[in-house]
Formats: structure tokens, sequence, C-alpha cells
């Protein structure tokens, strides 16, 4: 029997891979924030005036990526978890 989400070509259909991309999207827009914030904070600890308050908001900011990256695999997982359990197995390989 065939499976209802992959094409003839052996390619997932797009609605099974859109909620995918999208998550991958956001993990990948979150982590780049982070890194853009660490960077940051980065060039406030080692200028030679300090600046705690800038400082901490780069930190806070951070910490507010930090979150948001850690929800994308967290749905991620959950929508993984979801297909192995319609489809018998796993498509990727979160656990």
């Amino acid at each position: 029997m065939a499976d209802r989400n992959i094409g003839a070509d052996g390619v997932p259909l797009a609605s099974e891979v859109a909620p995918t991309a999208t998550l991958v999207s956001e993990l990948t827009e979150a982590l780049t924030a982070l890194g853009n914030y660490l960077a940051a904070a980065n060039k406030l600890v080692i200028s030679p005036l300090p600046e705690p308050q800038r400082l901490s908001e780069a930190l806070q900011k951070s910490l507010c990526q930090h979150g948001r990256a850690v929800e994308a695999i967290r749905r991620l997982r959950a929508l993984n978890r979801c297909r192995r359990a319609v489809k018998g197995e796993g498509l990727i390989g979160l656990r």
C-alpha cells in the first residue's frame, strides 16, 4: 500500500515537509540571533569602557533566543513522536 504522504518520486509531499521546515527555520533564526547577541556581549566584555547595562541587555536577549531555540527543538521532537506514532517509524532521528 502506497504512503499517502509520499509522492510518486519518493519525496515527501509539501504537507508533510512544511511543519518541519517551519520549525527548522525558527530554530535557525533563534540560533543566529543568539550568536549575534553573544558576540555583542563579548565585545562589551573586552571593551575598555565598561557598559554593564548594555552587557546585561545582550545577555538577557541571548537567554530569550536560547528559549526560542529550546522551544523549536521541543516542537520538532513532538512532531517526530507524532509522525512515528502514525507511521510506525521515525522520519528524523530526534529523541
